[in-house]
């Protein structure tokens, strides 16, 4: 990188306004203007990561020294929350259709919460916060994002879509657990889209000193042995208390002052570059094109339109494929471990129904059906939640298998459109933006809370006035079937909510592959016509259309070298 952070910054501007001129793919249009436009503002987005309830948004509360961001026990934050220098305290929420308006502080909740905002039906993009705090002058802005891997999957979407806008990244994992697969997979997705990322161990204040230290070195060596890292520092403190969170503030400090413009340029850069690549790509396919005689172009199209239709139908053969092996997850490992379930839990529920009815002989009939009725409640509670445990840990590693392999056919795919359309015309295949990848986590819905009417046995006045005995044994018979219906239920309750959310899970990954792959048959395919359309135009019309192009190429070819140099 290049010492002076003016001259780097002045030459960057220059290749970012060259390209937005010259670029023709609309996604590439996009990225650069965006990143482009925050170069130019010399904004950078420092933003705060990880799995959900490692204490995001109370450290960043903690950082800025006032509690501006809501706070809960459960995962809460849904919206993406900017944090921006400003002399006053305000916050404005920006909606989807570009409209804003001023909200009080205390408000903010019922936008940026999955509570007051479920699935984001208010349709926020964002909420923008001014506030005069040191961390956030010189055009630095603190994001927090919603935590991957909760139960509400279109939070962690929210997080990985914002992730290409980050310059750095504060990583934040706690003492217990340690650093999960799901955080990991998460890191390594973060490492390709931003160049510096801090590391935080959060909650140390939870465990022993002893437990905190063979947490923090067990997460330094996966970060660093199985992501990829050198060196790692982490940074170990409690949010909550402040411990030790000032040695993290002058590690940001320093960052900030003295490193954080060449981090900017580097970020920019990289995103920069990989436009190039695309770009330059589609230039030489014109150019092969615009080159080749008719009859042949012809012949090449006819040849690179069939080899489309089968990428098609490989993506719908890759689609089914995914579809049929998630239904087998279904069939041959939920299934049988819920029967599995059902038939043991069913028969210890009873049996402890019976001991229960001994032990609580001596109730009245009004105190005994309320015990029978906490009994049921607690007992359903305790099967269901410790077997959901262990059964989504084994589901995930089974699903996120079928998952890597689905992304993995998918990218060989896209790489099989680029490499046919190089090949065709004899070009050196280049590196192009390749990003779909496995989500961080893989979560599913459950509660253990039920409605009251099934839960609950009521207390006729029949049994109100029957002596205690018969009425206590009419009682334990009716819990005894209840016990079982609610097993049953339960089953079956799993059975529906984990099937859904993998349903939808493969939904959204063909959606997501597909649609990428439409986009860049559309690119490559305009490329790939630019001989045939340039027959309706007269031979004054061509000649200019192939110096423009010849131009670009060697525009492109030029940027690419600038960039290059100043990474």
């Amino acid at each position: 990188m290049l010492n002076s952070y003016s001259k780097a910054k002045n030459e960057l501007n220059g290749i970012i306004g060259d390209l937005v001129n010259i670029a023709i793919s609309e996604r590439s249009k996009e990225m650069i203007q965006l990143i482009g436009g925050k170069l130019e503002a010399n904004i950078f987005s420092l933003v705060v990561v990880g799995q959900f309830k490692r204490g995001k948004t109370t450290f960043i509360n903690a950082l800025l020294g006032q509690d501006l961001l809501p706070t809960s026990i459960v995962p809460l934050t849904s919206i993406i929350t900017v944090l921006k220098y400003g002399e006053k305290l305000k916050a404005v929420a920006i909606m989807n259709d570009g409209s804003q308006k001023e909200i009080p502080i205390e408000d903010i909740r019922l936008y940026v919460t999955e509570k007051h905002n479920p699935k984001n039906e208010k349709g926020v993009d964002r909420v923008e916060i001014t506030f005069p705090s040191a961390y956030l002058k010189s055009g630095v802005q603190i994001i927090d994002t919603p935590g991957v891997a909760s139960v509400h999957g279109h939070n962690t979407k929210t997080t990985y879509e914002y992730l290409p806008q980050a310059d750095a990244a504060i990583f934040l994992v706690s003492v217990d657990p340690p650093l999960t697969q799901a955080e990991l997979v998460f890191l390594q997705d973060l490492k390709k889209t931003v160049s510096k990322i801090f590391f935080i161990q959060n909650k140390i204040d939870v465990v022993s000193a002893a437990d905190r230290e063979e947490s923090l070195v067990f997460t330094k060596k996966v970060i660093e042995e199985q992501a990829g890292f050198k060196d790692v520092k982490i940074y170990p403190l409690s949010a909550v208390t402040k411990s030790r969170l000032a040695e993290f503030e002058q590690e940001l400090e320093r960052f900030l002052l003295n490193e954080k413009g060449n981090v900017l340029l580097q970020s920019t850069a990289e995103k920069s570059r990989g436009v190039i690549s695309e770009e330059l790509l589609l230039a030489e396919l014109e150019d092969k094109s615009l080159r080749t005689p008719l009859h042949e172009l012809e012949k090449k199209l006819a040849d690179f339109r069939a080899f489309l239709e089968e990428i098609n139908q490989e993506c719908l053969d890759s689609g089914r494929l995914l579809t049929e092996e998630v239904k087998a997850l279904q069939a041959d490992v939920l299934q049988e471990d819920l029967e599995k379930l059902k038939e043991e839990k069913t028969e210890w529920f009873t049996k402890g129904m019976d001991e229960f009815a001994v032990a609580h002989k001596k109730e009245s009939n009004t105190k005994f059906i309320e015990s029978i009725n906490e009994f049921l409640a607690s007992q359903i509670k305790e099967i269901f939640s410790a077997w959901r445990q262990e059964e989504e840990k084994a589901l995930k590693q089974q699903l996120e298998k079928t998952l890597s392999r689905f992304v993995n056919r998918m990218n060989a795919i896209f790489e099989k459109i680029f490499a046919s359309s190089s090949e065709l015309f004899g070009i050196t295949q280049r590196a192009v933006r390749i990003q779909e990848t496995l989500p961080a986590e893989i979560e599913f819905r459950w509660q253990t809370e039920d409605e009251a009417d099934m839960l609950s046995m009521t207390l006729d006045f029949a049994k109100k006035i029957m002596p205690k005995g018969i009425a206590h044994r009419i009682i334990w018979k009716e819990a005894r079937e209840r016990a079982e219906m609610l097993v049953d239920r339960h089953c079956g309750k799993l059975r529906y909510d984990f099937s859904q959310r993998m349903d939808k899970l493969v939904r959204d990954y063909k959606v997501l592959f597909n649609s990428s792959v439409e986009a860049m048959q559309k690119d490559v395919l305009r490329a790939l016509e630019t001989g045939l359309t340039a027959q309706q135009k007269t031979e004054a019309e061509t000649t200019k259309e192939e110096y423009d192009l010849h131009s670009r190429i060697a525009k492109l070819i030029e940027l690419q070298k600038s960039v290059q140099n100043l990474l």
